[in-house]
């Protein structure tokens, strides 16, 4: 992962190197001096426009920053830079060809996604080839990608057996009619309570009740009931808290 404290400390010691104040860098970057202060305490990156700006006022490429001056042998990804220099450069389709052929492994594209906006994200990823786009990468880039363009990608995912693992990783970040989807391709014949739980607030009624009438009863429990009590209707919860009484007789 991107250290981002390593970074700034890097990127502070270029400037103290060439006598420049946090001001006078700013100035020349055309950013604010408290940009420049978070860049150094680790707090953020400069943006993606910025960074090949910032590499070539230090005689520096753009990986040099991201690896903190790092080797290029000690570097555990060698093509970062490349990356954010065609997105800066508004060429998404070459990074999504990078990717497809193996040049750029898509373990680069996940790490940069937090700098990444989500317009240019999106470009990236509709380019990239569906079987590459797995549900565990997928689930690794919602957090910085829309709905309409997560829905698309679940939904070009592969066809397979789902984890409970990528349904509740995806579950805050898209549509409910998808999420669904998703639940029903969930191979696990276990239901657990505390994935029921984590999932009631993003499922439909229909869906979370099928997933309901799946828990054995010696998981039900008036914790279960408490927590689940917002998202089922009364005939539902009625069934359950007859269970529950029946369990404990």
């Amino acid at each position: 992962m991107l250290d981002l404290r390593k970074i700034g400390a890097y990127i502070s010691k270029l400037r103290k190197d060439q006598d420049l104040t946090q001001l006078e860098l700013a100035d020349q970057l055309n950013v604010s001096h408290q940009a420049v202060s978070k860049w150094e305490r680790g707090e953020s990156l400069p943006d993606i426009g910025t960074l090949p700006q910032f590499a070539r006022l230090f005689g520096k490429t753009v990986d040099d920053i991201l690896n903190a001056g790092d080797n290029a042998e000690n570097r555990e990804h060698q093509h970062l830079g490349t990356i954010i220099e065609e997105i800066a450069e508004n060429r998404p389709d070459q990074v999504a060809e990078m990717v497809n052929t193996g040049e750029v492994e898509m373990e680069e594209l996940v790490e940069l996604a937090p700098f990444v906006k989500a317009s240019a994200l999106h470009k990236v990823t509709e380019r990239v080839d569906s079987s590459i786009l797995n549900l565990d990468v997928i689930m690794r880039l919602a957090p910085f990608l829309g709905t309409d363009t997560l829905d698309e990608l679940v939904h070009q995912a592969d066809e397979g057996s789902v984890s409970w693992n990528s349904v509740q990783g995806l579950a805050p970040f898209i549509r409910r009619e998808t999420l669904s989807r998703l639940v029903e391709r969930v191979t696990d014949g276990t239901i657990d309570a505390n994935r029921i739980m984590s999932l009631a607030p993003f499922l439909d009624r229909e869906n979370l009740e099928k997933l309901i009438n799946g828990v054995e009863a010696e998981q039900l429990s008036p914790d279960l009931l408490a927590s689940l009590a917002p998202f089922v209707d009364q005939g539902t919860l009625s069934r359950m808290m007859t269970i529950l009484l029946n369990k404990v007789k």
